[in-house]
């Protein structure tokens, strides 16, 4: 795990690929390895939502962020996240804006954070963030699509919330060194670490935490 914040700055993400992911990319950006927070994995979506009212209560005069993947509702994954953080005297807004949302526990005094992979605003959620990152033009992700596509006319069984993890490892598999995880991946430079989707990214981040790149 990258970073070793206390208790009072804490990330809570999905699982380990959103972890490795999410530190490495800030990493690149040059955020201090120290200066992340101590990430939280409760190990899905529904858990992430579960630990809304704890983390708050638990990061008093802190700062705790979330990160959800939409998945096919990001509307319904807000009002999930919403209905949680106004429970703890946080004003949330009826739509999650779509630089991210950060705000202040009336209750705790915490600073609070939601993310919604990958932007707020579309479906979808870590793979699809990634593939923001991979640099404009590159000549193998076509390649790649239609190699899925292919792929499910063959009878490959992946179901269609699948298909851009499919899609991602079989992109990652014509890398220099195939298959690598992603957050390796992102510390190998096969993605590019800055770009409007890693830039928002990167600037819910800096609001949530009071962390600023060094570089």
């Amino acid at each position: 795990m990258i970073g070793s914040a206390s208790r009072f700055r804490e990330l809570f993400v999905e699982g380990s690929d959103d972890e490795h992911a999410i530190g490495h990319l800030l990493v690149r950006r040059g955020v201090d390895p120290l200066a992340i927070p101590a990430f939280k994995k409760p190990g899905s979506k529904k858990e992430v939502l579960r630990a809304i009212r704890v983390g708050i209560r638990a990061a008093t005069g802190g700062s705790v962020g979330f990160v959800l993947d939409a998945n096919d509702d990001p509307q319904a994954t807000w009002e999930s996240a919403a209905s949680r953080l106004r429970s703890v005297g946080v004003e949330a807004p009826t739509e999650i804006p779509v630089s991210g949302f950060w705000g202040v526990s009336e209750d705790y005094g915490t600073r609070v954070g939601v993310w919604l992979m990958p932007d707020n605003r579309r479906t979808g959620a870590l793979e699809a963030f990634l593939q923001d990152l991979i640099e404009e033009g590159d000549p193998l992700l076509p390649h790649a699509e239609e190699a899925i596509r292919r792929a499910r006319e063959l009878g490959a069984r992946f179901g269609r919330t699948a298909a851009p993890k499919a899609l991602l490892h079989t992109w990652l598999a014509w890398q220099k060194e195939p298959g690598r995880p992603y957050g390796v991946a992102i510390k190998a430079r096969y993605f590019a670490a800055s770009g409007p989707a890693a830039d928002q990214f990167v600037t819910w981040f800096e609001q949530v935490f009071g962390v600023r790149p060094s570089g």
